[in-house]
């Protein structure tokens, strides 16, 4: 896409101050060089996808092997208890996942620290009654897609393997 940052993965890199880690075919995986937290990386599909609701294909089809494989591989080399893995979307519309190793004492703040609390109102139409209702939609919209007719994927295309190796600038 011809306005989208991360469709041109030179410039992306240039923005952000960043160096590819690892690519295949489908996903790119580069880390960026400056910030509180060391080995902070982006996994971004090399298709322009804008969402993750939009994922599919065989994007889709390999998004958890590759997740799995880099966020254990940047684990490692940051020599860090786990990796968080989040999406925002908000300001570049082109789906990528952030990767942060976590180490104790480091600048994360997982758990409830992550979003700023409210006052909590009581009633039906405080906090728990909206997390509620809104759950209960989920639900209802999940097992909507899972009562579609199945459709066999058709086979993703063969991808590289072998670990990924991390470098430093």
């Amino acid at each position: 896409m011809a306005d989208c940052l991360l469709c041109d993965p030179a410039a992306a890199d240039a923005a952000f101050d960043r160096v590819r880690l690892w690519e295949n075919n489908l996903w790119r995986l580069s880390a960026v060089l400056r910030g509180p937290i060391p080995g902070f990386a982006h996994l971004e599909p090399r298709r322009h996808i804008p969402y993750v609701t939009d994922l599919d294909g065989p994007e889709a089809a390999t998004f958890g092997a590759v997740l799995a494989r880099v966020t254990e591989a940047l684990r490692m080399a940051a020599d860090a208890e786990k990796t968080y893995v989040y999406a925002f979307g908000d300001h570049v519309p082109h789906f990528h996942v952030n990767l942060a190793p976590h180490r104790a004492g480091d600048a994360l703040r997982g758990g409830p620290g992550l979003a700023r609390s409210r006052r909590r109102r009581r009633g039906p139409g405080g906090p728990s009654g909206r997390r509620g209702s809104c759950a209960s939609r989920a639900r209802h919209a999940v097992r909507a897609r899972d009562s579609r007719p199945k459709t066999t994927p058709a086979r993703p295309p063969r991808t590289e393997s072998g670990p990924v190796v991390l470098s430093g600038r």
